[in-house]
């Protein structure tokens, strides 16, 4: 049985996405502001319900939401010392 002769392939070359560090920065602040909505909207949900089963949701939604928060809030920092340790 005769082999089959293949074309070597050719590696593709690999496009790096290439964000400037004012559109990270403004990414990564628009996902503060609403995470930080979304944290005290559940938070005052959870302030003003009295029922149970709710109070317990929007506890954890608000835990959830904070968490995010905070780490975006890292995040942002992160990016704001490396703008300023590059100049």
């Amino acid at each position: 049985m005769v082999k089959k002769k293949r074309g070597k392939r050719k590696a593709k070359s690999s496009k790096k996405l290439v964000r400037s560090s004012k559109k990270k920065i403004s990414f990564v602040f628009n996902r503060l502001i609403f995470f930080a909505i979304l944290f005290a909207l559940s938070f005052v949900l959870y302030a003003a319900t009295s029922n149970e089963a709710y109070k317990n949701v929007f506890q954890i939604l608000s835990m959830v939401f904070g968490f995010i928060l905070l780490a975006f809030g890292i995040v942002l920092l992160i990016f704001v010392f490396m703008k300023l340790l590059k100049k």
